[in-house]
């Protein structure tokens, strides 16, 4: 009912709308005037509600496309973000490479009478992963096996298998691997075995010192060269204890290694060596009359 009683108020306005128009039209300009305030009069306030309607919607529109906007410029904002962070972090990766790899040149132009390949440590050997690494040189660039392997800072192993574009290395904390060395200090001079800890991977021992021997704490421990592989000189550590043997003459002293092998990169692989090769002496009865002793020349030294 109240909806048939709205169009019939629609409807009576209507009438009434044409009726004057039709009046004024035979009346005059007079009558014409008047039915104009008229209907100005009625349509006036549905003419604000629409223009305000119009208004919001326009508003709304504009709204609208100014958060698109702003969520557009928010997206591109945090993708330049996240590209400068990344630069970030290859700018800093590449200083921090551009460091290492001066360190190792400085230590090559210091060391001329080796020869040097410089390599990447690609992978560590799951199984032993404080024993092996490898590295992308192979036999396409030189590499053979029982060459040393450096950085700037000391010893790590050597090679014990080559491929044609990577290599395996033996560090030195491997329990498999022997190094003959001695005591840098001048009035010293002990010379040992260092091996691998089986204990305690990432300290080295240095084995078979005599009871009395003089070796202390803060002791650098260098390569000896006998044995035929490491040259004479490359540091391998420092010693930290000094431990005597339950039951025996011989003590161990336990080392830090030079090198940081948790945070090893990238290694210098000697490819020949002209540092003079150490031979230990022979008693004189071992030497025949009228002959000279000749150096054995050790497998891998002097390639």
């Amino acid at each position: 009912m109240r909806f048939i009683h709205k169009k019939a108020v629609i409807l009576a306005v209507a009438v009434l709308t044409v009726f004057l128009l039709a009046s004024t039209i035979a009346q005059g300009k007079y009558q014409f005037a008047f039915v104009e305030r008229i209907v100005v009069t009625l349509l006036t306030p549905v003419e604000y509600v629409l223009s305000k309607v119009g208004y919001g919607i326009r508003q709304t529109g504009t709204f609208t496309g100014g958060i698109m906007t702003v969520y557009r410029d928010n997206q591109t904002l945090k993708a330049e973000i996240a590209q400068l962070r990344q630069n970030d972090v290859n700018v800093t990766e590449i200083l921090a490479e551009n460091a290492r790899l001066k360190t190792m040149l400085e230590y090559k132009k210091a060391a001329p009478q080796f020869d040097f390949v410089s390599a990447q440590v690609i992978a560590r050997d799951p199984g032993t992963w404080t024993s092996i690494i490898i590295i992308n040189r192979g036999a396409a660039d030189g590499i053979a096996k029982d060459m040393p392997v450096v950085t700037a800072q000391g010893l790590v192993g050597s090679v014990t298998n080559v491929y044609n574009n990577a290599a395996k290395v033996q560090l030195i904390l491997d329990p498999r691997s022997a190094v003959g060395c001695l005591v840098q200090r001048p009035e010293s001079r002990v010379a040992g075995i260092v091996e691998g800890s089986g204990s305690n991977p990432l300290t080295p021992h240095m084995v078979n010192i005599a009871r009395d021997a003089d070796i202390i704490k803060s002791d650098r421990i260098i390569t000896s060269g006998f044995g035929g592989i490491y040259p004479k000189g490359l540091l391998v550590g420092e010693v930290v204890d000094v431990v005597n043997e339950e039951g025996g003459l011989l003590k161990y002293a336990v080392l830090k290694p030079a090198v940081d092998f948790d945070r090893l990169e990238e290694v210098l692989v000697i490819v020949r060596s002209r540092e003079p090769i150490p031979v230990p002496q022979q008693p004189a009865a071992q030497t025949a009359p009228g002959q000279t002793q000749q150096p054995v020349q050790p497998k891998g030294a002097g390639r």
